[in-house]
């Protein structure tokens, strides 16, 4: 399905709210964990849809089983606590996630008429479109914070210098996928 991918993305970025007791590290590992969970359900659930003929049924189970597999993230996502330098970051990704989410919701909304079955016709109606546009800034919020990630690099320079403090000498390797 179109878009999976920045959903998958975003999901990562979105990752807890702002206390701050996990290292970077820590806090990408899980929040990788939520999203290649999320991202596995979706494509899952992509692969079963393509495997049936377009139906009102199979479009309604669809989006009731993808809105379900989002909320389960958010609230995966909630139980993060990332490090405080990440927390802004957080905030504008939870936004974002939740943008995503109730795009997707007004679709499902129109999509249960019945009366548009097909998943490519789905992206063409104004809600579909809506949705894409939210893909398209989760997109740049993750270069945005992919770049925050690789500012870490900057930090081998001072990795060996004993009076830094080790929360300022953490280097992230980390590529989230950013397209």
């Amino acid at each position: 399905m179109r878009g999976a991918w920045a959903c998958a993305c975003l999901t990562l970025l979105a990752a807890g709210c702002g206390g701050g007791t996990l290292t970077l590290s820590e806090y990408n590992e899980q929040g990788l964990a939520v999203s290649a969970e999320v991202e596995e359900r979706i494509v899952a659930l992509d692969a079963e849809l393509d495997a049936q003929p377009s139906s009102a049924e199979g479009t309604a189970s669809y989006w009731a089983r993808r809105l379900e597999a989002r909320a389960r993230s958010m609230e995966g996502l909630d139980a993060l606590d990332p490090p405080v330098a990440v927390a802004e970051l957080h905030d504008a990704g939870l936004g974002l996630y939740a943008r995503l989410m109730t795009a997707e919701e007004a679709l499902a909304l129109r999509l249960s008429s019945g009366t548009i079955t097909a998943p490519d016709e789905w992206w063409n109606t104004a809600e579909g479109e809506a949705v894409h546009a939210v893909e398209a800034e989760i997109i740049e919020f993750c270069r945005a914070f992919q770049a925050h990630y690789d500012e870490t690099i900057d930090r081998m320079i001072s990795a060996d210098v004993p009076w830094i403090p080790s929360a300022m000498k953490e280097i992230v390797r980390i590529d989230i996928g950013c397209q």
